[in-house]
Formats: structure tokens, C-alpha cells, sequence
């Protein structure tokens, strides 16, 4: 994966989605969905007496949490997913690609203070041919999390291969399409240690949060099944360099809730955030650019900020979310980026409709400056508690979204989901 270019979102319209066989797909879909997280359920549900939910946005497993040291668990989520690129520009981009998602998150907790924590993920590693369709092809199983966590408040330290904490919208925004845009300048997948200190203040539960990290290069970046490739310096990018040369601090406030369930259950949160990667190898001499006292070229300066807020509506909620966020020398390329992000959340159970619209503007350096949008409009039905399945919580979702990237290709896609979510814990005698 080269990166000595500005990325195109994960989901890029020229690399993914596409061209359709009619309604009947989505029917097909539905069936494939349900009939698919019933098997899925049946499997697992075996392997643990005491099922809860699994929340999949949390850097700690929720079970993980709440389980009484010393104790192991688990926490599962299943997804099948089917994109329909049915309308494009140019045509031959339309396509039809039905993929599944398997995440399990296990962890160990010997005392009240220390918790091992893995995330296993099966999932497409190999993004099909353009305008291609494509039916459960290039699967893969990785390890996408592995790091120990300890705990003595306020603070709280972990070590090892985790997701880094820095854009709002991509960590807390529900749905299938809506922060595909967004998170194209997420740090996933880095090797490092990270500390947060929380504390309160103008009647907010704040947390400051502060991360060293390197591109995990290590076996664990490649995969099962369909290897995704051993990550190597001579791929660049971002962050990816010898020792742990890149950081971010974030900071979090939240009233009306923990940091971590601002989005979903606060008042009104925030967070500002600065992130600096290191330039990997050039793409042009193979050599490692020299650091100098400002950021040289090449080397990725980000600032963000962010906010939320939630309204009681006659029993309803509406969640409003805003972020913007300027990358200097953009994954670690010549060119700039300003992302935008607006959301719009009604929650009238047990549905959620949401309406997100995500512009990236790239100040091209040797160039006329482009630009890329994202609007994603969608439903998502929940389960209640009283679910045929004990213990677990399962919701369906649609979604339209219109996509333009910097090269003026647009596609209209219509895709659903469906998921199940389920865990159990077992405890230990001390």
C-alpha cells in the first residue's frame, strides 16, 4: 500500500462498490443477513452462559470493564453487508459486492488493575476490481488489536498494537457509510503506548490523552487466509518509521456523561486534538527525510476539533455532531487537506435516522486544489431488549450515499446491513 500519494477513502469509488442485478439483490441480501447472523448466533452462543453486548466503539471491551477481576471473556460482532453501486460516473464503475464482517474481542483481567485485551477481525482484506461484483472474495483474518491495559485513577496506561484516538466522527458515528470519507486520516493499527489522565472541571468529565506510536510492521500486520501483505519501511506512509517517532494528544469533555459514551449519551461534548507523524521512506530515494526543528516536508501535522450535543424531543433524541480537521502534508504527501464533517441524528426508537455530509478539500501543491464529498443518509432499526436471542442485541440498516472523489468520479450506492452483537464472561476463584 503505497502512500506516497493522497489516499483515497477506504471504501474509494473507483476500487469498491458496484453494478447491480435490481431489487431482487436487496431482497437476496435480507435473507442472506438474517439467515446468516442466526447461524452465527446459534455457533457462539455455547461458548458463554452470561451474554451481554459487545460495543464495538470502546478501546476497552464493555465486558471487559465490567466483570469482576479475575475473570476472561469475550465479546462478538457479526455483520453481513451488501454495497450496490447503482447509478456512476463513469458507468462501468456500478457494482454489486456482499462481504461479512467477524470481530471478536477477548480479554483477560488477573486483577482490578491490569486487563489483556486482543481484537481478532475476519473481513475483506483485497478490495475487488473496479465496477467488478464480488461475493464473500478476499477474506481475511488479522490481528487488529493486541495491548495491555492498566488502570489506577485517574490514570489509566496501555501498551502494544491498538487504534489511536483522534477523530471524533470516525469513532463515534453509527452506520454502514457514513465516515468512510472521514476516517481516510484515521492511525489504526499502530504499535506504541498511550496514557490518559482523567479529571473534572466547569462541570465536565474531561480526559487528556497522550500517544507514542510507529506503523505496526511486525507479523501481525499480515493475514490469514488472504494475506494482506507484511507492512515494510519501504512502503512509507505516515508514521511508518523506525521507533515510535510519531504522537497525538487529544482532549475530551463531556457533560452528562463518561468521555467514551459522549456521542450516545451526554449533553454536549468536545474534543481538540494535534497529531504529528514522521515521513516514512521517500518514494523517490528510498531514504529517510531528515527531521528538522518545523515540521519538513512530508512530515503529517494534524489539528481537530470537534463537538457534540444531544436534545430530548418530545421522548425523542436528536444528536448533532460537527468536526474539522487540517492535515499538513496529508499521509505524508505534498498536499494539504481540510476535512468537514456535519451530522444530524433523530433517534425515535427503536429507530435511528441520520442524515452525514463529509467534505475534503485538498490543496494540491503542484496544482489546482480538488476536492472529494460524502453524503450518506440512513436508517437503522435496533433490537430492544426482549430479542428471541438471550443476552445478545442485533439492528438492521439501509443506506443511500452519494460519493464524489478528486478525480470528479460520482456513484450513487444503496447498501444494507445487518448485525449481530453478543459476549460472555467466565470468572475465576481467587
Amino acid at each position: 500500500m503505497t502512500k506516497s500519494q493522497l489516499p483515497q477513502r477506504n471504501r474509494q469509488i473507483s476500487s469498491t462498490r458496484g453494478a447491480s442485478h435490481g431489487g431482487s439483490s436487496v431482497i437476496r441480501i435480507f435473507i442472506l443477513a438474517l439467515g446468516g447472523i442466526g447461524l452465527l448466533y446459534s455457533s457462539a452462543s455455547v461458548l458463554a452462559q452470561n451474554q451481554k453486548r459487545a460495543l464495538a466503539e470502546e478501546a476497552i471491551p464493555a465486558l471487559a470493564e465490567e466483570c469482576a477481576a479475575p475473570c476472561a471473556g469475550y465479546e462478538a460482532t457479526a455483520e453481513l453487508q451488501n454495497d450496490w453501486i447503482f447509478g456512476a460516473d463513469p458507468s462501468f464503475l456500478r457494482s454489486d459486492v456482499l462481504s461479512p464482517k467477524f470481530e471478536v474481542d477477548l480479554f483477560y483481567a488477573p486483577t482490578d488493575y491490569l486487563r489483556f485485551v486482543s481484537a481478532i477481525v475476519t473481513e475483506p482484506v483485497v478490495d475487488p476490481e473496479p465496477g467488478k461484483n464480488a461475493a464473500f472474495q478476499g477474506i481475511g483474518t488479522y490481528v487488529g488489536e493486541l495491548y495491555a491495559l492498566a488502570k489506577a485513577d485517574p490514570l489509566t496506561v496501555r501498551a502494544g498494537k491498538f487504534d489511536t484516538v483522534f477523530s471524533l466522527a470516525s469513532e463515534a458515528l453509527p452506520g454502514i457509510s457514513s465516515t468512510d470519507l472521514v476516517s481516510a486520516f484515521d492511525a489504526d493499527e499502530r504499535l506504541g503506548g498511550e496514557a490518559v489522565v482523567g479529571f473534572e472541571g466547569f462541570g465536565l468529565n474531561h480526559a487528556l490523552a497522550a500517544t507514542a506510536f510507529t506503523t505496526d510492521r511486525t507479523f501481525l500486520s499480515e493475514s490469514l487466509f488472504t494475506n494482506r501483505g507484511r507492512t515494510t519501511l519501504a512502503d512509507g506512509g505516515a508514521g511508518n518509521t523506525t521507533g515510535l517517532s510519531s504522537f497525538s494528544v487529544t482532549l475530551d469533555g463531556c457533560k452528562g456523561a463518561e468521555k467514551g459514551d459522549c456521542y450516545k449519551d451526554g449533553e454536549f461534548g468536545y474534543r481538540l486534538g494535534i497529531r504529528y507523524q514522521k515521513a516514512g521512506l521517500s518514494a523517490d530515494t528510498g531514504e529517510e527525510e531528515e527531521e528538522e526543528p518545523q515540521p519538513a516536508p512530508g512530515n503529517e501535522l494534524a489539528y481537530l476539533a470537534a463537538a457534540t450535543g444531544s436534545f430530548d424531543l418530545n421522548g425523542n433524541t436528536l444528536r448533532l455532531l460537527g468536526e474539522s480537521a487540517y492535515l499538513k502534508h496529508f499521509d505524508s504527501g505534498p498536499d494539504d487537506a481540510l476535512l468537514l464533517t456535519g451530522s444530524v441524528a433523530l433517534e425515535v426508537e427503536p429507530l435511528t435516522y441520520i442524515a452525514t455530509y463529509t467534505q475534503q478539500r485538498n490543496f494540491v501543491a503542484d496544482g489546482p486544489d480538488t476536492r472529494e464529498h460524502l453524503a450518506d443518509f440512513e436508517m437503522i432499526y435496533k433490537s430492544g431488549e426482549d430479542t428471541p436471542f438471550d443476552g445478545a442485541k442485533w439492528n438492521l440498516g439501509a443506506a443511500y450515499t452519494f460519493a464524489e472523489n478528486a478525480e470528479d468520479e460520482r456513484t450513487h450506492t444503496f447498501s444494507v446491513r445487518a448485525t449481530l452483537e453478543f459476549g460472555g464472561d467466565v470468572k475465576f476463584g481467587r
